[in-house]
Parts: C-alpha cells; sequence; structure tokens
C-alpha cells in the first residue's frame, strides 16, 4: 500500500463498502455481483491520487456507474454478435422478473432513481454523482418513471 493513504482516508473507504454495495446492487446488472463492481471501484479508487479526490463518496459511485455501463455495453455487444449467429442461439425468458423494466433502464438512469428516490438525495447531487447536469437529470428521471409508470399499467391491465 502506497504511504499516500492515510488512516483517516482508508476508514473512510471501508465505512463507503455497504452503502456502496447497496447502490451497486440497483444500478449493475442482475448478473453481476455487486461485490465485484465494489472491489472493482475500489481498487480504481486506491490507484487513484488522493489530493485529486474531492468527495470520497461521490467519486467511489461514480466509478461503480461507470463500470456498470461498461459492462451493460459489453454484454449488448456480446448480445449482438450471438443475434448474428442465428436466433436458434437465443433464449427469451417466458416468465421475465418483476424488476426487468428497471433492468431495460441505464445504469445512469436507474442510479438516479436510487439516489433520488430512494436515498433522498436532491437532483442536483445525484446528477453531480453519475456524470449528468442537473437540467438532464430531471428529465432522465421524468422519463424514467413515465417508462416504469406505463409498464407497470400494461402488465396491470394484462392480469
Amino acid at each position: 500500500m502506497d504511504e499516500r493513504w492515510s488512516a483517516e482516508l482508508l476508514a473512510a473507504l471501508r465505512e463507503l463498502y455497504e452503502p456502496t454495495r447497496r447502490f451497486a446492487a440497483i444500478i449493475g446488472r442482475h448478473d453481476v455481483e455487486p461485490d465485484d463492481l465494489v472491489q472493482d471501484a475500489f481498487t480504481k479508487v486506491l490507484l487513484a491520487e488522493p489530493g485529486t479526490i474531492r468527495d470520497l463518496g461521490p467519486y467511489v459511485r461514480r466509478i461503480v456507474v461507470n463500470l456498470a455501463h461498461n459492462e451493460r455495453r459489453r454484454t449488448r455487444r456480446g448480445a449482438r454478435a450471438i443475434g448474428r449467429l442465428g436466433d436458434d442461439l437465443v433464449t427469451r425468458d417466458r416468465y421475465p422478473s418483476e424488476l426487468a423494466d428497471l433492468w431495460h433502464l441505464e445504469p445512469r438512469v436507474r442510479a438516479l432513481l436510487f439516489l433520488v428516490d430512494v436515498e433522498g438525495e436532491p437532483v442536483a447531487a445525484a446528477a453531480a454523482t453519475v456524470g449528468m447536469a442537473a437540467p438532464a437529470a430531471r428529465m432522465a428521471l421524468s422519463r424514467a418513471r413515465r417508462r416504469l409508470k406505463s409498464e407497470l399499467h400494461v402488465e396491470l391491465a394484462g392480469e
């Protein structure tokens, strides 16, 4: 371990593990372990120069969002490649999860929903955490809520 990380900074990082894990469980793909995202994020944090990190919590969350976004992109590329091989290889879930609609949202938007609607953070702070401007975050939240609401109405009408 580099001498540049003080005991206080390491203690603060340890304190962030559980909240960051909950956050990663919400925004990460359902088939990716939240602990893997958090550990990858912590690795990146420990490699960074501590003096460049203004606020450790949002910094760690931003890394988790970026990692989840990259994982989603990799998965989409793989799915497209399999699709080009033929439809016989693609399976479809007959009974999709109740969370399937949430998983269709981009990780940044899921992160916004979690931070604002679950943890009660102000939109501006949540937007900064995920790397968006506050007006764009408000619009993304509005669209996501509208989409989820319409999906729930469709599901309820079908029952």
